[in-house]
């Protein structure tokens, strides 16, 4: 029993812990209670989470300024909603505005060729660059700082207006200034003075800018995230300059009326059917967005530079049903390091010749080895056993995996005169001439404006090659025409404004007496669109615009108009200078275009005929007539073979092609002779063996001979007969494919009648000196031969020398080995007793 005092002690210490215990659970409570209204507070769009689950739970739209907007309430109803703001409360809306998608070359530096190319340029990508177009004439962006307007072009407002703006995500360049400041808040700073639609000192980013009454274009998450988005009504929006309206409409959101171009108000009606009875919104988010959303955007320039189709009917991964971010992915999707990060919107990419945004991401993306050499996403594993790694180091995979395109891209861009073509949409377009592959002219804006992406014509043609960067690719080529500027100590070039050379056509058509040496230029090949391939009309374009440049005032202090096709810069018709380009280019400054998407089936693909589908005299590998110039002196294009393209010497290339037309063709049918002697060789050998000691050896003696001959016979039939040569012997493809196991049985044939003759015979009484020289002389040819192959020498043409020389080799042995089995079974049926 415990003693009294102490009892009482330890039962008023028991109460105070007891209630301190309370207490304590008490103010665990409210604090749990004061985050769990945080915690409400965070799902309604107010604090940024320390955690955020993989799905969006409901939430409140916000405006510019942060407040809610709930329309079942009337709470700011009559606001656009902010994505910035709204996704910004649990999403980094900073970083993942970093990505190139969204600043399009914003802040990055040209490369330094571009510095010694485009006067124009100030970026890699299309802010600073314009590269939607495969070739200049096009529009640029005006520097930040400008002495007048008269050499100003695109502004940071109008490249929005000029068409950039709908497929531009926004964030970046539609948001910020050069300088960092967002454009409608410096607007509206009076310390800024800067005015709605005023000159503004000839600034760049503010020269007759509205942006204090258009706002900016945030970036727009649900444009990818939201299936359902609706791109035409975002961009009839952004055509009207409610820019900071248009990411409200595109999403369903609400319907906007009014205009800033009309100078009527705007305004908001939300569907209140979209939100939750707390005002909240839960709609239709996707993490990976679909393909479809990346299409909305690269489709239609894809088909005028690549001929992408993006399609399950021409592409086989898009048949499989893998989507764009599959190969090109971003973020913790990523497996590159230099993209894997949480949130990080650097998609990955590869290297395309025709662009430079963010170079130092080139090859991100997931290539064809990545899934083709691993097996993921269920692909099969590409061996290419039977194709000699010759051509897997100086080939890529789409050379011969997209051996044909199945819709025309613009092989040419013509940028001087007027195309009088129909259904072109904007004026500025109509100074690109666009011819195809088959270098027929081509209303590329016609048949986009009448039939739309989805049902352009199949038109197949194949594609031209070119070695990029140590590797030869399935290329668009493309070939340029346009009146250039030269500026005194500068090595590259400058470019007149569109609307310049557009109104100087203008004005010549509507009087042709402005501007009359434009009379000059005609239509020399009869497509009915005129073009420039004589001096008299490169004189007369030259002239022309030299005059009307004067005449609006263009600042010509050390500059003169030039003439521009391809790498020759004309300053008069008779006068050109040769300017330097890449290898795989034709310039000045055309792009490049890699094929990479619209692969064929591997069934499909360049090779599976064997080696003859690329090395054979009618094979467009080698032997392709391309373009070098598109206009000659008879308007018709300059061409050139393919392998000069390559950089190739056109004797080595018809040293391929003897080896795989005749010499081997030589050597397998020597295959089937000796086939067949060895028939006639040991049927007699048998025979001479059975007949041994009796009487009817000259009774069979020729029947070995009968079998052999047949069997040359039938041979020699099923040679004349492709379907009965495939199902009788081994194909074509089957031979070159095993062709090392080919070569192993002719030099041990080899070997073994040497071994026959030299030791089992006791001398070279079967082989007579010569055969015995051509024996050796082929072993040695082909180990000497068959090394240089293996170790392939930097000098490219011992190495191909050496794949001629050994299959040389082989035939040499071959017709040994022929001469050896026919004279020994000679020898067997006439002169033995048996």
């Amino acid at each position: 029993m415990m003693h009294e005092p102490v009892g009482r002690a330890f039962n008023g210490g028991f109460r105070s812990a007891v209630g301190l215990i309370f207490v304590s659970i008490a103010v665990i409570n409210i604090l749990s209670a004061l985050f769990s209204q945080e915690g409400t507070a965070v799902a309604a769009g107010f604090e940024r989470p320390d955690r955020m689950d993989d799905v969006c739970p409901p939430f409140h739209l916000l405006d510019e300024d942060g407040n809610i907007i709930d329309p079942v309430n009337g709470l700011n109803a009559d606001k656009p909603y902010s994505p910035k703001q709204t996704c910004g409360k649990c999403h980094d809306y900073g970083k993942i505005t970093e990505g190139y998608h969204f600043m399009q070359g914003k802040g990055e530096s040209t490369t330094p060729e571009q510095r010694n190319r485009y006067l124009w340029v100030s970026s890699p990508g299309n802010y600073g660059g314009a590269w939607c177009s495969p070739a200049p004439l096009y529009r640029y962006l005006s520097p930040k700082q400008n002495d007048s307007p008269r050499a100003m072009d695109m502004t940071s407002f109008s490249f929005i207006t000029a068409g950039c703006g709908a497929c531009h995500p926004g964030g970046g360049p539609t948001e910020y200034d050069r300088e960092g400041n967002r454009y409608d808040h410096r607007m509206n700073d009076p310390s800024a003075g800067l005015t709605s639609g005023g000159t503004n000192g000839y600034d760049g980013d503010y020269y007759q800018a509205r942006w204090s009454e258009t706002g900016v274009m945030e970036a727009d998450c649900l444009l990818c995230h939201m299936p359902e988005y609706d791109m035409d009504i975002r961009n009839r929006q952004i055509a009207a300059l409610n820019f900071r309206w248009a990411p409200t409409a595109g999403a369903g959101l609400a319907e906007i009326a009014g205009s800033v171009a009309g100078a009527t108000p705007v305004t908001v009606t939300y569907d209140k059917s979209k939100f939750n009875p707390d005002g909240t919104i839960s709609p239709h988010i996707v993490r990976e967005p679909r393909n479809e959303a990346c299409v909305s955007c690269h489709a239609k320039p894809g088909w005028k530079k690549r001929g992408a189709n993006f399609a399950a009917r021409t592409d086989v991964h898009l048949r499989a049903g893998m989507k764009c971010v599959d190969c090109h992915p971003a973020g913790s999707a990523a497996s590159d390091e230099r993209i894997h990060e949480r949130e990080m919107h650097q998609f990955g990419k590869g290297d395309d010749p025709g662009g430079h945004v963010r170079d130092d991401l080139d090859n991100t993306g997931r290539d064809c080895a990545s899934c083709h050499s691993t097996g993921q996403f269920g692909a099969p594993v590409a061996r290419h056993r039977w194709l000699p790694p010759l051509h897997l180091d100086t080939i890529a995979c789409q050379t011969c995996h997209i051996p044909e395109r199945t819709v025309k891209a613009a092989q040419v861009q013509a940028g001087d005169v007027f195309n009088p073509g129909s259904k072109i949409p904007t004026k500025g377009r109509y100074l690109w001439t666009f011819y195809g592959p088959d270098m027929k002219y081509w209303n590329h804006y016609g048949d986009l404006t009448m039939m739309g992406y989805d049902d352009k014509p199949t038109d197949p043609f194949k594609p031209a090659l070119a070695r990029y960067k140590g590797k030869i690719y399935p290329v668009n080529r493309i070939h340029s025409a346009w009146p250039a500027i030269e500026v005194e100590g500068q090595p590259g070039l400058m470019q007149p404004k569109m609307d310049d050379i557009y109104g100087m056509w203008a004005a010549h058509r509507s009087n042709p007496e402005q501007y009359p040496a434009l009379k000059e230029i005609r239509d020399d090949n009869g497509d009915s669109v005129p073009e420039i391939n004589s001096p008299g009309e490169i004189e007369a374009l030259i002239a022309s615009v030299s005059e009307m440049l004067r005449e609006t005032g263009y600042p010509m202090v050390g500059k003169r108009v030039v003439w521009v096709m391809n790498d020759r810069v004309y300053s008069s018709g008779c006068d050109h200078r040769v300017m330097e380009t890449n290898y795989w280019e034709t310039s000045p400054y055309a792009n490049v275009h890699k094929y990479n998407h619209d692969v064929y089936p591997a069934r499909a693909a360049l090779g599976v005929n064997g080696c003859l589908d690329c090395h054979s005299s009618s094979s467009d590998f080698f032997f392709a007539r391309i373009v070098k110039y598109p206009f000659g002196d008879d308007a018709d294009p300059v061409t050139e073979y393919q392998y000069a393209a390559l950089g190739l010497n056109g004797f080595w290339a018809r040293v391929g092609v003897w080896r795989e037309e005749s010499l081997k063709p030589l050597l397998y049918t020597l295959l089937v002779a000796v086939s067949c002697a060895l028939v006639i060789l040991l049927g007699t050998l048998s025979a001479a063996n059975l007949a041994s000691g009796s009487g009817i050896w000259n009774r069979i003696r020729f029947l070995p001979w009968t079998v052999g001959l047949a069997c040359g016979a039938f041979s020699l039939l099923a040679f004349r007969n492709r379907e009965l040569a495939e199902y009788m012997l081994p194909s074509r493809f089957w031979l070159d494919a095993n062709h090392f196991m080919v070569a192993v049985f002719i030099f041990i044939g080899a070997v073994a009648i040497l071994y026959w003759q030299l030791w089992q015979k006791n001398g070279l009484a079967g082989l007579s000196r010569y055969s015995f020289m051509a024996v050796l002389g082929g072993l040695a040819l082909g180990g000497v031969s068959g090394s240089l192959m293996l170790f392939k020498l930097p000098i490219e043409s011992v190495t191909r020398l050496s794949y001629t020389l050994f299959d040389l080799s082989l035939a040499i042995i071959a017709a040994s080995i022929l001469y050896f089995i026919i004279k020994e079974a000679l020898r067997v049926t006439f002169f033995s007793r048996a």
